[in-house]
């Protein structure tokens, strides 16, 4: 995993190789790109014969599919070969573009092949598709020659994309700065911008309950001092606009609360923020770091097992990876404990010179009838 870390800190791999989108989550294992959520709903229908994605966190990665990544050497090198023939008025989606736009470009793209060199394109394949290209792929017998085509086009792109990687930079195209984080998890999928739907169905949506979240805050560790010799820790808890408070610890940097607190999750799901402060009785509190809680991975590898829990009896279901863009000081599993799902985190406090803060999460769903 530690090469698909590596993979994940280049800058080309911090944003989705389709629509530029920051913090990709979902990769193609077998063209050699990080996509975002919302452009992996539109591979996952274009196939495994074109695309095979997977989690970036939720799922074990084979060695393979490992290799695959780094011989292509990341998103701006697939792109280089992918989109060398652009056309002037063809643009990209944006991260808020709709999931017309994101079909009709992503199956342009990898399906037709359209922005290829023209000797690196499997044979002609027309945006007006006939009839029967609509019948599934098992039945139909040029299936199989058409998915010998890709896989063989794509190790001609893999070849390429090894070699335009000595001769380019590895910086993407546009700024990693100039885009605002793409939408939520849960929210994204097929749900941004299909003009059919109405506004008042995408309210509705907001409006949707997801589940319980349990939050356990167990431990700090290696606190840093904020009265003379010591400090007077607490954590306060908050998920959108519900806030709680744990009890203050007086005179210990590595204090121990063990206490639960409950959140209604809705859709799309926030991030649980967390900040240490040391009470003080006669000014502010001071603060002594913060940490954010990125539920995502929680929730989908919840989605992903719904209805399998009472099968498992001690299972890993998923993972959220210590990365640059969160605190974590090491992965965090989600399991499956007796029918519950948890996840237990260790932070290193942020906007402090030191700090851990140790919780757990579980998580109750709401099934749909």
């Amino acid at each position: 995993m530690d090469k698909l870390k590596k993979l994940l800190q280049q800058p080309d791999n911090r944003l989705c190789a389709d629509c530029r989108a920051p913090y990709p989550k979902w990769a193609s294992t077998s063209i050699g790109v990080f996509i975002c959520t919302k452009c992996y709903e539109v591979h996952r229908d274009l196939g495994a014969h074109i695309s095979t994605v997977v989690s970036v966190n939720l799922e074990e990665w084979s060695d393979e599919q490992v290799e695959v990544m780094e011989a292509v050497g990341g998103n701006a090198a697939a792109n280089s070969v992918y989109e060398k023939c652009i056309p002037s008025d063809v643009r990209k989606p944006s991260p808020n573009a709709s999931i017309d736009e994101r079909t009709d470009f992503i199956r342009r793209k990898y399906e037709d092949q359209e922005f290829l060199k023209p000797n690196l394109r499997m044979k002609a394949t027309s945006r007006t598709r006939s009839s029967s290209s609509t019948e599934p792929t098992s039945l139909n017998p040029s299936a199989l020659s058409n998915r010998d085509s890709v896989n063989n086009n794509r190790d001609s792109v893999t070849s390429n994309s090894r070699s335009s990687r000595l001769n380019q930079g590895e910086t993407p195209p546009g700024s990693f700065n100039n885009y605002s984080n793409s939408s939520s998890l849960a929210s994204s999928g097929r749900s941004g911008g299909v003009s059919s739907r109405s506004s008042s169905s995408s309210s509705a949506r907001k409006e949707e309950s997801l589940g319980m979240l349990k939050v356990t805050i167990i431990r700090g560790r290696s606190l840093v001092v904020r009265d003379l010799l010591s400090s007077d820790p607490y954590v306060s808890v908050s998920y959108g606009t519900q806030t709680f408070k744990t009890g203050v610890v007086n005179r210990n940097l590595n204090p121990v609360w063990k206490e639960e607190f409950y959140f209604s999750v809705g859709n799309p799901p926030q991030p649980v923020k967390l900040e240490v402060f040391d009470h003080d009785v006669f000014s502010a509190d001071d603060s002594m770091g913060t940490a954010e809680v990125d539920l995502n991975p929680l929730i989908l590898a919840a989605q992903m097992h719904q209805g399998m829990f009472e099968a498992f009896g001690s299972e890993k279901i998923g993972r959220w990876l210590a990365t640059s863009d969160n605190s974590l000081i090491e992965d965090s599993n989600i399991e499956v404990i007796d029918g519950v799902i948890k996840q237990d985190i260790i932070f290193k406090l942020k906007n402090v010179e030191r700090g851990e803060l140790e919780l757990s999460l579980e998580w109750v769903p709401i099934h749909a009838p």
